[in-house]
């Protein structure tokens, strides 16, 4: 697979990704809000890597993680996730994660804006819906920046280490995104 942006070329994993990814994955400020623990092992980043090198499509109930490489440097800077849902093949969720190093740049909107065209438009998806941690401050106002619904709060509901987290799960509609390309596009 391979997206593109202004900035970023949204790819398959290679094995020269390796230690920038498992710099990124050990970071406790991005490890946060994941469902990872510290220290992630190299043994299972190199799994990772491997298994996610060789999707090149989507498949239903898999995960697709695609590697943020910055055009400019060539350096990886995140990954963006999505999964088409088992039991409808026009709904997904998706997932992001940046480098700390890289937050506050527009990274994740511009992945995520590449990723949604994709999803809405070449594959014909009707919805696509997110979730994160409630105390996540950058993720949900990247997801509502980018016209999510917050539809729902659930409160300690996800078991995060040993403590239960809150989270926020959102939606975003086709009509929705492809009203609001149409208004970015004027």
């Amino acid at each position: 697979m391979f997206l593109h942006s202004q900035r970023l070329l949204l790819r398959n994993f290679t094995a020269s990704d390796l230690e920038a990814f498992l710099a990124c994955r050990n970071d406790p400020l991005v490890a946060k809000y994941q469902g990872w623990s510290l220290p992630y092992p190299r043994e299972t980043g190199e799994a990772f890597i491997t298994e996610m090198q060789d999707i090149h499509a989507p498949k239903q109930g898999q995960w697709l993680q695609l590697a943020l490489e910055l055009k400019e440097t060539g350096t990886l800077v995140g990954d963006v996730a999505f999964c088409i849902k088992d039991d409808d093949v026009r709904q997904a969720v998706i997932g992001f994660t940046v480098a700390s190093a890289y937050w506050q740049n527009g990274l994740a909107t511009e992945a995520l804006t590449a990723l949604l065209d994709y999803l809405f438009e070449d594959i014909d998806l009707h919805r696509v819906m997110a979730d994160c941690d409630t105390d996540n401050t950058g993720s949900w106002k990247t997801l509502e920046k980018l016209g999510f619904r917050r539809e729902a709060h659930f409160v300690e509901s996800l078991l995060i280490g040993s403590e239960y987290t809150s989270e926020y799960h959102y939606g975003l509609l086709q009509r929705e995104w492809r009203a609001r390309a149409a208004f970015r596009n004027c």
